[in-house]
C-alpha cells in the first residue's frame, strides 16, 4: 500500500489546476475559478462589466496552507513507511484546510459579508441570496484523492508487510 500513496498525493495537488468554483446569480454564471486561483484570491469574471474596476487579490490562507501540506506530505511519501503517520496527519490536514478555505467562498459568507460592509444591507442580502456557488471537479478531485492518501497510508501502518 505504501508505494502507492504518492499517486493520491500527487493528484490532489494538479487538482488545483482544475476548475473548482462556478458563481452564478439568478441562473447565469458571472464567475470562475480553479483551485490555483482560490488559493491567490482570484475570481475570473465570465461577463466583465466596462465599470469593473481591479481589485486587490487576497491570498486564501487556508488553500495556500492546504498546498503546502499536501507537498509536505508527498514529499514524505517519497520516503520508508515510518512516515505512513505523518502523510495520514497531512492528508487529514489538508482536506480540513480545503474544507475551511471553500466555507469562505459560500452564498451565506457573502451575506455574511454585506451584512457587516455598512452599507445598504437589506440590498446586499437580496443580491447575496441570489448568488449561487458551485464546486466543480478539481475541488471534488483533491478531496476524494486525499482521502484515497489518507486510507492507503493508514493501512500501510497496519501492514507489516509493507516496507
Amino acid at each position: 500500500m505504501w508505494r502507492f500513496v504518492k499517486i493520491p498525493k500527487a493528484v490532489a495537488l494538479l487538482a488545483f489546476l482544475l476548475p473548482w468554483m462556478t458563481v452564478s446569480c439568478s441562473n447565469t454564471k458571472v464567475a470562475e475559478a480553479n483551485g490555483w486561483e482560490l488559493v491567490i484570491g482570484r475570481i475570473r469574471p465570465v461577463v466583465a462589466a466596462a465599470t469593473d474596476k481591479p481589485h486587490a487579490a487576497h491570498l486564501n490562507y487556508y488553500l495556500a496552507a492546504a498546498v503546502a501540506l499536501i507537498v509536505v506530505g508527498l514529499l514524505l511519501s517519497l520516503m520508508r513507511k515510518r512516515m505512513a503517520v505523518a502523510v495520514v496527519a497531512t492528508s487529514l490536514g489538508a482536506l480540513a484546510l480545503i474544507w475551511a478555505g471553500a466555507n469562505q467562498y459560500t452564498a451565506q459568507h457573502l451575506a455574511d459579508a454585506a451584512a457587516k460592509s455598512g452599507r445598504d444591507t437589506n440590498m446586499d442580502q437580496v443580491g447575496a441570496s441570489l448568488i449561487r456557488v458551485d464546486w466543480q471537479i478539481g475541488y471534488w478531485v483533491a478531496l476524494i484523492a486525499l482521502g484515497v492518501a489518507a486510507v492507503l497510508a493508514f493501512l500501510a501502518i497496519r501492514d507489516p508487510d509493507t516496507r
